[in-house]
């Protein structure tokens, strides 16, 4: 008798418009996020960088404890040159508890290695996020976040060269 495969969970487990719970997300976490993972949001007004597994779950457990049923909608895929890198076109949101609606359009550079999400650069509308969150709701717990869990940069990470401020 084979072997039965286990499907290795991605973020899309967690994004698929299904509520999770707390200990769910978490169980996906080390599966679908590459230890040295990184998340960017350049576009804000304040932006944010998660650098590490544990601080993108945190920053993942936000979003969702505002949106629970987050679910994202794939338009487009470009390749690039890198073949585990992909821009990918799509749209994304739910019902916020608050009562609100999230609905955001992204442009997301992402990088996978060992079919783990490496590192995700997320271009989006900050107005359409601090709409749906509260910019000050937002804007306090990305800096918590980013306080208490980041790690220093990974030496597997190239350095944003672009980065505002850079680094």
């Amino acid at each position: 008798m084979a072997d039965a495969q286990v499907k290795k969970r991605s973020i899309n487990d967690a994004f698929g418009g299904q509520v999770t719970t707390l200990e769910e997300q978490r169980l996906i976490w080390p599966e679908a996020l590459h230890e040295d993972v990184i998340w960017e949001g350049p576009m804000f007004e304040k932006p944010v960088s998660f650098v590490g597994r544990v601080a993108v779950g945190n920053f993942f457990e936000f979003l969702l404890s505002v949106v629970p049923r987050f679910s994202t909608q794939l338009h487009a895929a470009y390749p690039t040159q890198d073949p585990e890198t992909v821009i990918i076109e799509s749209t994304g949101g739910g019902d916020t508890v608050f009562g609100g609606r999230y609905t955001q359009r992204y442009f997301s550079l992402i990088t996978t290695k060992a079919g783990k999400t490496f590192r995700m650069r997320e271009n989006c509308n900050p107005f359409e996020t601090y709409s749906a969150f509260g910019r000050e709701r937002w804007e306090q717990a990305t800096g918590e976040i980013m306080a208490k869990y980041n790690v220093a940069w990974p030496a597997s990470q190239k350095p944003d060269l672009a980065a505002i401020p850079p680094r």
